[in-house]
């Protein structure tokens, strides 16, 4: 898994949160800013810095990049247009707004050029600055350390990216049939597309449709990122499409986030004893809990109750039906519980 590390000015601190979940969901471990979690900065800016305290936090940022650079496969600069008053007259004191487009400060560009002595890959999340601008002072010696610009799309990361040419979802959809389905303005519809062709030779435990399973859990929530949430949500767990696919086809974030919670780890547990088995669902419905995300709670609480209805238990062997009464019963509670507390608040 490659690292990257995030450099920016400290004006685009609150970018950095959204960008980091989708390098994530491509499968990057990511690397923050320093000072990025601390008290005084705390993904935006929290106060203005007096010229020492900048001095100062320039110069202990630049001396923890150096240590972080080396750890890393590559660098990406977040670089946006920044607006800043500027003194055109110092006597009048009159200050008007300047934009500066495509924004690297002095601190970020050293830390570019450290990436660059150690050898590693350097992007800019939208594009070089122009030279004729004055966020482009350095244009030819950002250029000339091999500077790749990205364009806001995270995927150009990769060389010669080419839209959906790795995606999974190639082999339910042609190209152009997922070029189309992205064009798709009603997320839910889009998704009804995807996961019914995904999942329409899947079978559940009954030998129902799998994918009415998806379709009742997502007539259960009333919220619409949930129920496009609830049609992915054994997607990743159940086939070969990925976060990654699901990402570059234009899937919010938000709903990602919901589907990562509910999607079970990837565990061994075929040597692992009835109650080894009870102990791990337990802990990952507290995990869902604890997460604090309502979307997901209330998604994991819909699923179970579709898995734990009474009509389909009985269409289950004996034993298939106690083993569910086990594993859903103490837990369903769990989750209703909250479920209903929120609703209270």
């Amino acid at each position: 898994m490659k690292k990257i590390f995030i450099a920016c000015s400290k004006h685009f601190y609150e970018y950095i949160p959204e960008i980091k979940k989708k390098l994530e969901f491509m499968g990057y471990d990511v690397i923050l800013p320093n000072f990025y979690d601390t008290p005084m900065i705390e993904g935006e800016i929290k106060q203005n810095l007096s010229s020492e305290d900048h001095i100062e936090f320039c110069g202990k940022s630049f001396i923890e990049s150096q240590k972080k650079t080396k750890e890393c496969d590559a660098i990406l600069v977040l670089n946006f247009d920044r607006t800043k008053r500027i003194k055109v007259y110092p006597k009048r004191d009159l200050v008007v707004p300047k934009k500066f487009p495509n924004y690297i400060g002095g601190s970020t560009f050293l830390e570019m050029y450290d990436a660059y002595q150690n050898n590693k890959e350097i992007f800019v999340y939208t594009d070089i600055p122009e030279e004729d601008t004055f966020s482009g002072i350095l244009h030819d010696e950002v250029e000339g350390m091999g500077t790749k610009p990205l364009y806001g799309n995270l995927f150009n990361i990769k060389d010669n990216y080419i839209k959906y040419e790795k995606n999974n979802l190639l082999n339910y959809f042609t190209k152009s049939q997922l070029a189309n389905i992205e064009k798709i303005e009603d997320l839910y519809a889009r998704t009804f597309i995807i996961t019914s062709t995904v999942f329409k030779d899947k079978k559940d435990k009954a030998g129902k449709p799998y994918f009415d399973h998806l379709f009742r859990v997502s007539m259960r929530l009333d919220n619409p990122i949930e129920q496009v949430a609830a049609l992915l949500h054994d997607i990743v767990e159940d086939t070969d499409v990925t976060f990654k696919d699901l990402l570059e086809i234009g899937f919010p974030i938000e709903v990602l986030e919901i589907v990562k919670l509910v999607t079970k780890p990837s565990i061994d547990t075929s040597n692992m004893t009835k109650n080894e088995k009870l102990k791990i669902y337990s802990d990952e419905i507290d995990m869902i809990i604890n997460s604090g995300n309502i979307g997901a709670i209330r998604l994991k609480e819909a699923d179970m109750s579709d898995n734990f209805n009474e009509n389909r238990l009985k269409e289950l062997p004996e034993e298939k039906q106690e083993w569910f009464k086990q594993k859903y019963g103490k837990q369903l509670v769990k989750l209703r519980r909250v479920v209903e507390r929120n609703k209270i608040l």
